[in-house]
């Protein structure tokens, strides 16, 4: 029961998405991330506009693997339930790339899973970032 999603897609997603995914009676708390392509960056010189995401083929089940790495440290007894989704392809300045909901009986387990499965996704998952600017240059990261 602790993941009721975790993966890696090209289409969009959205927090009241996840959150209806994790919703369940027991739980007292949801907690919803939702990393938003901005139009700014300290790696670009200039108003970013557009971003896209590739993967490496592994990445759909790695996302599984570190949520599960996540949940198995910090919550080995099972009360959190986690959805998890990155996008890839070609996102605006205001999409949704990348969202995680937990809910959970409390709010401190609800929020320290979502954070460290942020911080791991981000960490670990094989992800790679186009970034576009409004002068027509584009930067790689993440590679």
């Amino acid at each position: 029961m602790p993941i009721a999603l975790a993966e890696v897609r090209d289409v969009p997603v959205d927090a009241p998405e996840l959150s209806a995914l994790v919703a369940r009676p027991d739980a007292g708390a949801v907690v919803a991330f939702v990393g938003v392509v901005r139009d700014h960056d300290p790696q670009a010189s200039g108003t970013v506009v557009s971003l896209n995401y590739t993967c490496h083929p592994s990445a759909p089940q790695r996302i599984a693997e570190i949520v599960a790495d996540v949940l198995a440290e910090i919550d080995p007894e099972g009360t959190c339930l986690v959805a998890a989704v990155h996008r890839i392809g070609h996102l605006s300045v205001g999409d949704n790339a990348f969202v995680v909901a937990v809910s959970a009986a409390h709010r401190r387990p609800a929020f320290d899973v979502c954070e460290q499965v942020v911080e791991q996704v981000k960490a670990r998952l094989p992800v790679w970032q186009q970034q576009f600017e409004a002068d027509g240059t584009f930067r790689w990261s993440g590679l």
